[in-house]
């Protein structure tokens, strides 16, 4: 990421590209995060520079410490896992209440969204295809109403979507990810709450097996 892009933005663009110099190995495990050095290689004062490492403590990816500040933190395998884990058991928790409670038009509203997705991912629009992703797992929890849930799967949710920006999928698993998501929708629709929590939990795995691919076969971790 240009350091003339993030110069005078906010602490959010700050803390992206942060996160993305750590998924990328510029900041390796162990360096020390200073803030003096920071507000130099951004041109931007601490205040923004401290929230944005706050808010990667909160995500994981930094260790704050009042006598050594901030740390970057080691993205292993483990550490995927262990956010994988969590996510499969929220999601699943969260298709079951949506086959349970969902209306017609919020069935539909998931149908537009993976359309949309789907045809985002056929123009190649990277962007917007993860945009897309994100609002179907986002409305599966709005329509099961856990915002407790919603909040701990959302904390990571950046940290993977770097991840697969850089390092992308593996071959066919877009097109496996689209017959995933119709699988959940279909049991959401057919109020079968087995076969809802089963689909999301089959595709929680299935994620994890091609970010491990990806991201731990191409040496990151």
């Amino acid at each position: 990421m240009d350091d003339a892009f993030i110069a005078g933005t906010s602490y959010a663009r700050v803390r992206d590209a942060i996160r993305d110099r750590i998924v990328g190995g510029t900041y390796l495990p162990g360096t020390r995060l200073k803030i003096n050095d920071l507000c130099e290689q951004f041109g931007i004062s601490s205040n923004p520079i401290r929230e944005a490492l706050q808010q990667l403590q909160g995500e994981g990816l930094v260790v704050i410490s009042p006598n050594r500040g901030a740390t970057v933190r080691l993205i292993d395998e483990q550490m995927i896992r262990h956010i994988y884990e969590i996510g499969e058991a929220i999601d699943g928790i969260l298709a079951n209440r949506c086959a349970a409670i969902a209306t017609p038009p919020q069935v539909e509203q998931l149908r537009g969204i993976q359309r949309k997705m789907e045809a985002a991912a056929a123009a190649d629009d990277a962007v917007a295809r993860a945009d897309y992703n994100g609002e179907f797992h986002t409305l599966l929890g709005t329509i099961s109403g856990n915002t407790e849930a919603v909040d701990i799967r959302r904390r990571h949710q950046n940290l993977i979507r770097t991840i697969r920006q850089k390092y992308g999928y593996s071959p066919k698993r877009l097109e496996q990810i689209h017959i995933e998501h119709w699988a959940i929708i279909d049991a959401i629709a057919d109020r079968d709450v087995a076969a809802a929590e089963s689909a999301a939990r089959i595709h929680a795995v299935r994620s994890l097996e091609d970010m491990l691919a990806r991201y731990v076969g191409l040496g990151r971790a």
